[in-house]
């Protein structure tokens, strides 16, 4: 995917802000006038510790636009050089330092081959300097196995393969030159990597929603904790150590945390919480603190087909690796069985514990050795204030983006949110599936969408997602569209359009153009639209507390002359669950009008209420499992009753499920039983749908289990 201006790119200090039309949609556009500035691509080494090396590039680009690098103070993308019995690289700059980075890795390797690069943080404009390492590599190396998160796997795997709307022909070609010149390792949390001379390497998916590929490491023998994006600054500074403590980088330190970490402070305060930073000098390690990430449960995903099965290492050259050959092996067997459908990959489960640490090495700012308990003391404190001051009010932001402008735009709208207090969520669309997306956007009070025009249209991955917003019970959520672009700006207009032909009415602003990179002016009225979101938000759901209060209060005035629907309330009913799998997409019903209705065929009558119950499960012959809860196991149902219907990616989040392989639906594990339905006919009773299917197969799951039966006060109420 590409996307006009990039690091290097031209500046723009001059803006026109205004409200124009294209497609029938006023747009806020702005057409910036370019101004060239040379970008210095310093690269610095210096030694922080036994075999390791850290290699800073300098970035004095003092007018970028992001908030987080407001305080203008320029940057450092650090990368760190362990050069034990084996080579391993963690982490590479940006394409504006490819040469130069290349060069003087090349010059402190002395020959020696390159083994292993660990990618803490990856994203396309990486690429061009991960070509240039390839190239650096000497004649007749072993492929390089670069490790990493299963979210840069399918990033890498995408620039690589031709076709692919993101193909990269330069690292394509540093790849294949001469022979394979890499393999991906797809890392989950407790893999190990041993480099020789006690450096044992571990590792821990730090994913967030504003990163989702990012991957700590850590170096046993040192106590380095290799942070990615946590513990950072954006600061230019001579020393690369935090020589003055919290006095010289205080500020620094804040800031970045305040607008990078606070708007995930949730995902960011849990990943810090199971880590458990202990800070300890370096080899003296006290009774009871780990030195690795530890896991109970590793699972494998299914890897892509084709001739980028090779891009995966081959297990007779493996190195020593705590995961094995046997696993590589599975991973690999898995990757030329797997077609276009692959595994689902099972979460590790962390255990938390007390991670030794004498030395933070995150990727842009001083290495930190003198200020690590303060500085882990501030995220803690930080972002605790954060939770605590935000409501219970999320908005979400979909957006992708390829040199970073559209992303840019993203940051500013995520800033007016934060400081509006709501929790934000982000989603780089660029490789979701419509599920994903859908499922996103659940919980979600608003959403935003951002896109690059690309031969004036809307990129595919940023089309499909419109699509599967389009398919949700969104309609009436506040939301707002906005994007960059370098010749034309048609995406935004046409995203505008879609929304609002399929129903989308509410815009909380006016669509936001903007022609190569934000400038700090642009960056401030994003902001804005960010907290009139926000504002939006808030007012519609306090419009809507206002309406059911008063629906309710008739609702209640109304039963109290109506004995009949408290004569109802003593039908006593069992609590159930719908699951169901209607055109790929799960669905969970929870439902307790439930009643035999024949002896032969078997049958039973279901009625589900019209309002949220999922498109197509009230059609005739449509498939659905109904689960008869038993009396000790009916807590998570009982809250799913309050909380409705659920759709997409994370229906059964919370529950423990297994599929039935005609059907394709889930059955939850902890029923009583089971029976596998199809509708056959179906009566309208006003608010609800009453369906008669014929069971199909049953199951009981507990023979022991007591159906549990569910009393209400009134008929008025499920």
């Amino acid at each position: 995917m590409a996307e006009a201006g990039s690091k290097g790119s031209p500046v723009m200090p001059a803006l026109t802000y205004e409200v124009g039309s294209q497609g029938g949609v006023p747009l806020k556009t702005s057409t910036p006038a370019p101004v060239k500035k040379d970008v210095k691509t310093e690269v610095l080494l210096q030694s922080i510790g036994a075999e390791i090396v850290q290699l800073r590039s300098l970035d004095d680009e003092l007018t970028r636009f992001e908030p987080e690098y407001a305080l203008h103070k320029g940057s450092t993308e650090n990368s760190y050089l362990i050069q034990a019995d084996k080579t391993a690289l963690m982490d590479v700059p940006e394409g504006a330092w490819a040469e130069a980075f290349a060069a003087e890795l090349k010059s402190n390797l002395k020959g020696r081959p390159l083994d292993y690069i660990m990618l803490g943080h990856f994203n396309p404009r990486i690429a061009k300097t991960l070509a240039a390492v390839l190239n650096a590599q000497p004649k007749g190396a072993p492929p390089v196995e670069i490790w990493c998160s299963n979210v840069s796997v399918k990033a890498i795997s995408s620039l690589l393969k031709m076709g692919s709307p993101a193909f990269n022909r330069q690292l394509y070609q540093a790849w294949k030159r001469g022979g394979m010149r890499a393999r991906l390792v797809r890392v989950t949390t407790g893999d190990t990597l041993d480099l020789g001379q006690g450096h044992q390497m571990s590792f821990f998916l730090s994913g967030t929603p504003r990163w989702p590929e990012s991957m700590f490491a850590y170096d046993s023998k040192s106590q380095k904790f290799f942070s990615s994006k946590f513990f950072g600054a954006h600061i230019n500074a001579a020393a690369a150590m935090d020589e003055g403590g919290m006095g010289a980088y205080g500020e620094d330190w804040a800031f970045y945390l305040e607008n990078l970490l606070g708007p995930v402070a949730a995902p960011a305060k849990r990943l810090l919480d199971r880590i458990g930073i202990t800070v300890v000098e370096e080899n003296k390690v006290p009774e009871g603190v780990t030195t690795a990430f530890e896991k109970e449960v590793v699972g494998l995903t299914g890897l892509e087909t084709g001739w980028l099965v090779n891009l995966f290492r081959s297990t007779s050259k493996a190195a020593p690796r705590a995961r094995g050959s046997q696993a590589a092996a599975a991973a690999e067997a898995a990757a030329a069985a797997a077609a276009e459908a692959p595994a689902a990959e099972t979460a590790a489960k962390i255990m938390a514990g007390k991670l030794a640490v004498a030395t933070i090495c995150p990727r842009h700012g001083p290495v930190v050795v003198n200020s690590i308990t303060e500085l882990v003391d501030s995220y803690q404190k930080v972002l605790t204030k954060r939770l605590e001051q935000k409501e219970d009010v999320t908005v979400g932001v979909i957006f992708a983006s390829a040199y970073g402008n559209t992303g840019r735009m993203a940051d500013g709208i995520c800033a007016g949110l934060t400081k509006a207090g709501v929790n934000v969520k982000l989603m780089d669309c660029e490789f979701a599936t419509a599920a994903e997306v859908a499922g996103f956007l659940q919980g979600c009070a608003g959403f935003a969408v951002g896109s690059p025009t690309l031969g004036g249209h809307v990129p595919t991955p940023v089309s499909e997602a419109i699509g599967a917003i389009l398919k949700t019970d969104a309609r009436d959520l506040p939301y707002g569209v906005f994007g960059s672009y370098g010749w034309s700006g048609e995406a935004v207009p046409a995203m505008q359009n879609a929304l609002r032909d399929g129903g989308f009415l509410n815009a909380a602003f006016d669509p936001v153009s903007l022609k190569f990179t934000p400038t700090d002016e642009m960056m401030e009225l994003l902001e804005a639209d960010g907290e009139l979101l926000a504002l939006e938000v808030k007012r519609t759901l306090a419009s809507k507390k206002s309406t059911q209060a008063k629906t309710m209060a008739k609702k209640v005035a109304s039963l109290e002359l109506d004995e009949r629907v408290r004569a109802i309330g003593h039908i006593t009913t069992s609590l159930s669950v719908i699951t169901a799998n209607i055109n790929g997409e799960d669905s969970m019903v929870p439902v307790t009008w439930v009643s035999q209705a024949s002896f032969n065929p078997p049958g039973i009558t279901v009625s589900v209420p019209k309002e949220g119950s999922p498109d197509g499960l009230t059609l005739l012959n449509a498939k659905f499992s109904i689960n008869i809860m038993g009396a000790g196991k009916q807590g998570p149902t009982l809250k799913l009753l309050n909380s409705g219907t659920r759709v997409g990616a994370t229906a059964f989040d919370g529950f423990s499920i297994e599929r039935e392989e005609v059907t394709g639906c889930a059955y939850l594990t902890d029923a009583a039983s089971v029976m596998q339905c199809t509708v056959t006919n179906r009566m309208d009773t006003g608010d609800h749908w009453l369906l008669l299917s014929t069971i199909e197969e049953g199951k009981v799951l507990d023979a022991n289990a007591v159906t549990y039966f569910h009393h209400r006060e009134d008929g008025s109420v499920y």
